[in-house]
């Protein structure tokens, strides 16, 4: 089956990409694949800056200059110390700052007051503060 997916990736048809979003082959390289081509994010908002793709709705990312995000300030320490320094340490932080960041996104969070709508509801309003519940880094503290 593999062999037949790999040769039907070099038709030129979109139909070869139905369910592959759902059946993702590691052997097969997407990104050589001519149909897919989404080029470089080189269109700037005219509103926010925001780096855009050349076909990408203008204005969707800060809804038409509506909303603007405040600029970011300087990082606290030690992270200043670990993103800007060239030291040991920093290269290390640097090399695994993925691995690290992927630590949060499964952690369980916590609410100051959380909002349920009567009867089945999938979903939940948030109220205050949203805090991360990590366990043993409190101790750290």
């Amino acid at each position: 089956m593999q062999t037949t997916c790999r040769r039907n990736f070099m038709r030129k048809d979109w139909s070869v990409f139905n369910g592959t979003g759902f059946q993702y082959d590691p052997s097969v390289e997407y990104h050589n694949q001519p149909l897919i081509v989404i080029g470089p994010m080189n269109k700037k908002c005219q509103y926010c800056d925001a780096f855009k793709w050349k076909n990408e709705t203008a204005g969707m990312c800060c809804s038409s200059g509506k909303v603007s995000l405040p600029l970011l300030g300087e990082p606290e320490e030690p992270l200043k110390t670990l993103l800007l320094s060239v030291t040991d340490e920093s290269k290390q932080f640097l090399s695994k700052i993925r691995k690290y960041n992927s630590c949060f996104q499964m952690t369980p969070f916590g609410v100051d007051k959380v909002i349920r709508m009567p009867g089945f509801s999938p979903t939940f309003t948030v109220q205050g503060q949203i805090y991360h519940q990590i366990g043993s880094l409190f101790l750290l503290y």
